[in-house]
């Protein structure tokens, strides 16, 4: 909490104190750290004529700036009462605190350090100091002696100021203070000394002349010694006077990048690497591939951008900037645009593997490939723990893993130009000791340099005119709590319906995966922004320098936010289940706007019901693409339901017809069993009659109900070719009964294959298949191509396809065995490969996710032929 007396008593928003409540408090702050007696309280308002009901209404104050202010601001003591807050919070302790600091880097020989402090201490005046204690001799006192500081000040600050260079500027300034007090001499032979140093000597003499008079107009006396000194020196022109060289220029940027990479425009004031940068240099031949590898925060991203892009476009040599995250075309654009001998350098390449599928990685591996064929060269960044993942990229694997230049921590004295370059640079100097304590505290961390940083800007913030000083860095928070400090400011600065809202855009913006590696995810800006409430969260968050907001996506500024922020980390750690559900109504969505919003995109089965149920267990932070999609999910659901409660009930009709008509059926046979027993006994041209009439009245029967009651028709048929196999009456009812039935027995055709197999998705209408093409001529050893695609068995409509890796050598009809999980998300595919040296068999396992065709872990090749007898768990995490 902030006391303001260098004016009015004010102590924040809110309800205003009484007159005499603040009356109270501005003579217990004028008497801290002592205490007031409740009668000299009653003294500081009523002076010599307090009411008789003082001593209650003592008390009635003091409680009422306790409510207003809090318990603590009052403290009771035995005799009475005292201020009971930190004296730093009133800016009159600030401002005395400050302007005997300045005074102390006046005796160092340090004026802009000192202007800087004066400067800030002045600023803290509002008006005169205890207006409410006017009448009350003490607070008179207090605050005459504030005034006589603060006119003290403001005559060090001129000389501050022309001790730095500052002349011609300091003039203006200088002849209003003589405006404000003619009769103070030091006024006179500041305003004196400015205009002598700004190469005005006659107007310096004139000064001095106006002083003489108006002393002796005024007062009646003669200039004292400072003024008689000084004018005898000008007069001398005394070299002591000479104008002192102006302060180097200061930049009004700042040379750090807190958790923002340096990039090619930064080269000026990025330093430390340059040993690093010549590795590279070194190893980026034409059609090279290097990979810059290190702990997230090591630097990999600052030294490309900012230590090897800028000296290979000075070389001459063209390059292209792209980021992982960007997207297969971006990418694959970026690789077309540059020609032989020029350099494509791929900013965050573990981005790769969070927003693209096996087919887009596929695409762009290719891509590159075909490019270092050609001439092109290759650098990219890529953290130390998605190196195997890289080295597994198909076509371009093995070039990374033969370039890695892998970033250790920073020694001394690469970490000492770290700090104190970019200041010097930027005109600013580096107080003694500062670098120490960044050493002492960065030790041999790798991972802490975007804290640092950090840190270093929020210290260029603190800095005291051009210093960067070591209260500046411990106010910071230090390279330990920069990040959480800013971050927890930031927070605190929303509002109650907006916290809800920043917790929700971060999980948006970072992924954690179960090995609690932390990912950033760019995110596309337009749907943030289309809600104003978000929108202000988002730019507070920028503001604070946590997120970035390049072009069209928004992206955290670095993954060291989740760390070095408890209130994140917790945050990431509590709501994985919750950020992979918005993870995937957020893609699931985001497919479903850019296909049009097509019915084949929407949400189904297990996963609609876990993300409805995720929505409605608490108020989520969905966008309004989002939300339409889930409501679209969910109509669309109970209008099959709905379908399919008819066809049940529409079967369940059926079915007793069925009965009625078998009853009937039944009837029938007794009848014609009973005729026949009757001709049995009257002969043998009777008992073939008989037969003949039975079979007659069973297909007649069969052909009258074809088109009224198809079941019972096909139950008839069948029963008599049972009895009467060899009859041609017999078999052509059957026979044309089977190929009318259409709505009895369906067909889906499998295109574009020579061999398939397929599994029922349950509790759907589609089918899992997997279609294999014989590649060349048939022969004993085949190659075989194949994929896997999802079918709507009642149309044969293809809804998904996906690859299956690869070609094989298979025999000349693939033995294949199929299974899909029961919760419809997960295919097992398995075949029987020949071995690479010819005869059976090996086994190809592969767990596929149907919903994206992607790979899944555990997927292995197996000696010796498994068979075909296997099942899937029911969420398809394993096979037995």
């Amino acid at each position: 909490m902030a006391v303001r007396v260098l004016g009015p008593l004010d102590i924040g928003a809110g309800p205003p104190l009484s007159p005499r409540e603040r009356t109270v408090l501005s003579a217990l702050i004028v008497a801290a750290p002592g205490e007031l007696s409740a009668a000299s309280l009653a003294d500081s308002y009523w002076h010599q004529s307090p009411p008789a009901t003082w001593p209650q209404q003592v008390k009635t104050s003091v409680n009422r700036i306790r409510a207003r202010a809090g318990a603590a601001i009052i403290r009771t003591t035995a005799t009475g009462y005292r201020f009971g807050l930190d004296p730093e919070a009133v800016d009159a302790v600030r401002f005395e605190r400050l302007v005997s600091a300045a005074r102390g880097h006046v005796l160092h020989g340090d004026p802009a350090r000192a202007a800087d402090a004066y400067r800030r201490a002045l600023a803290l005046w509002r008006g005169n100091p205890y207006p409410e204690l006017a009448d009350w001799e003490q607070g008179r006192f207090e605050a005459a002696r504030l005034l006589a500081v603060r006119d003290g000040a403001e005559e060090e600050l001129i000389e501050a100021r022309l001790g730095t260079g500052e002349a011609r500027t300091v003039v203006p300034d200088a002849e209003r203070l003589v405006r404000e007090q003619p009769l103070r001499e030091e006024r006179w032979a500041l305003l004196a000394l400015a205009n002598y140093r700004a190469d005005r000597q006659a107007e310096a003499l004139a000064v001095l002349r106006g002083a003489r008079r108006r002393l002796d107009e005024d007062l009646g006396i003669e200039p004292g010694a400072r003024l008689v000194a000084l004018e005898t020196a000008i007069l001398r022109q005394d070299p002591a006077l000479a104008p002192r060289p102006p302060a180097a220029a200061v930049s009004d940027q700042c040379p750090y990048r807190g958790l923002r990479a340096f990039g090619p425009e930064d080269a000026d004031v990025y330093a430390g690497r340059e040993t690093d940068v010549e590795r590279v240099l070194g190893r980026l031949r034409p059609g090279a591939l290097v990979a810059i590898t290190g702990p997230s925060g090591s630097g990999k991203s600052s030294l490309m951008l900012a230590g090897v892009i800028p000296v290979l476009r000075e070389g001459g040599r063209t390059t292209e900037l792209a980021r992982a995250g960007s997207g297969a075309d971006g990418l694959r654009r970026a690789f077309e645009r540059v020609g032989a001998g020029g350099v494509v350098a791929l900013d965050q390449a573990e981005e790769l593997f969070t927003p693209l599928d096996p087919a887009e990685i596929e695409s762009v591996c290719a891509a590159a490939a075909a490019r270092l064929a050609e001439g092109v060269a290759v650098i990219a960044t890529v953290r130390s723990d998605f190196v195997d993942a890289a080295v597994g990229l198909p076509h371009i694997g093995a070039a990374i893993a033969r370039d890695v230049v892998v970033l250790g921590p920073l020694d001394a004295t690469a970490l000492r130009a770290a700090v104190v370059e970019p200041a010097t640079r930027a005109g600013l100097r580096v107080e003694p000791g500062l670098v120490e304590v960044v050493m002492r505290d960065l030790g041999a961390r790798v991972g802490a340099l975007p804290h640092l940083s950090h840190a270093l800007v929020e210290t260029w913030q603190r800095r005291e005119g051009a210093t960067l000083t070591v209260a500046g860095y411990t106010d910071s928070g230090g390279i330990a709590g920069a990040i959480a400090q800013s971050a927890e400011r930031m927070y605190g600065g929303l509002s109650t319906a907006e916290r809800p809202l920043a917790r929700s855009l971060l999980l948006r913006l970072l992924e954690r995966d179960v090995g609690q590696v932390t990912v950033r995810r760019p995110v596309p800006i337009g749907p943030l922004v289309a809600d104003p409430a978000r929108h202000r969260v988002l730019q507070a968050l920028v503001a604070a320098r946590l997120v970035s907001v390049d072009e069209d996506t928004a992206l955290v500024a670095h993954e060291a936010v989740a760390t070095a922020w408890p209130r994140l980390d917790d945050w990431l750690t509590a709501d994985a289940a919750d950020a992979r559900l918005l993870r995937q109504v957020e893609l699931a969505a985001a497919g479903w706007s850019a296909s049009g919003r097509s019915e084949d995109e929407l949400m189904r089965g297990a996963r609609l019901h876990a993300a409805l149920e995720w929505r409605d267990d608490a108020p989520r932070d969905l966008t309004e693409a989002e939300e339409a999609f889930l409501s679209a999910s969910e109509a669309h659901e109970r209008t099959e339901r709905r379908a399919q409660q008819v066809r049940a009930q529409r079967d369940r009709i059926q079915n007793r017809r069925l009965r009625w008509a078998l009853g009937a059926a039944a009837g029938l046979l007794v009848i014609a069993l009973a005729a026949g027993g009757t001709a049995v006994v009257r002969g043998g041209e009777v008992a073939a009659a008989s037969v003949e009439a039975r079979i007659a009245a069973l297909t007649s029967t069969s052909l009258a109900l074809r088109t009224s009651d198809l079941e019972v028709a096909a139950l008839l048929a069948v029963e008599g070719y049972r009895r009467w196999p060899e009859d041609a009456r017999v078999r052509s009812a059957l026979w044309g009964l089977v190929t009318a039935a259409g709505p009895l027995v369906g067909r889906t055709r499998i295109p574009d294959a020579d061999a398939a197999s397929a599994a029922l998705v349950t509790g759907t209408r589609q089918a899992a298949v997997v279609r294999d093409r014989r590649i060349g001529q048939e022969t004993s050893e085949s190659q075989w191509e194949s994929d896997l695609a999802v079918v709507d068995i009642d149309t044969g409509a293809v809804l998904r396809r996906f690859d299956l890796p690869g070609t094989q050598t298979r025999r000349a009809q693939p033995l294949r065995g199929m299974a899909v999980s029961r919760d419809g998300r997960v295919a097992l595919v398995q075949t029987g490969m020949l071995r690479p040296t010819g005869g059976c068999c090996m086994n190809q396992l592969d767990f596929v996710e149907l919903s994206t065709g992607r790979h899944l872990p555990g997927s292995q090749v197996l000696d010796s032929r498994t068979g075909d007898t296997f099942d899937l768990s029911p969420d398809g995490s394993h096979a037995y």
